[in-house]
């Protein structure tokens, strides 16, 4: 191969590796969110919405709720989300960005929310 060849390749082949499935990456991932209420107070709404806070959707969990100490998994879309709770008592709590192809995992606490694995 000659040395112009080589040239035109290297950058053509970093292109295709991408990556790795870092953060920004959606391939392989469905969008299921798995949502912890690790808190006393039961969760009512959840919204996903990669469009930002100005449009929430639908809620995820109608017609059903989290319990304190439950579990439930939900479908968002792949990719970045803004995400909104909604507590019995009505208070909300808010994330401006979370991956859920990165972090599929969200416990609801009463003071924050923490997206991880």
């Amino acid at each position: 191969m000659s040395r112009w060849g080589a040239l035109f390749l290297l950058p053509l082949l970093a292109a295709c590796a991408g990556d790795g499935g870092g953060p920004a990456s959606t391939i392989g991932c469905s969008g299921e969110v798995r949502l912890r209420n690790i808190g006393p107070m039961a969760v009512e709404q959840a919204y996903f919405s990669p469009a930002g806070p100005g449009d929430w959707g639908r809620d995820l969990l109608a017609p059903g709720t989290i319990p304190a100490g439950g579990d439930r998994a939900v479908m968002a879309t792949p990719g970045r989300n803004a995400v909104r709770i909604v507590f019995a008592n009505g208070r909300a709590a808010e994330m401006p960005a979370m991956d859920v192809c990165a972090t599929p995992t969200l416990s609801i606490a009463p003071t924050e929310l923490i997206a991880g694995r």
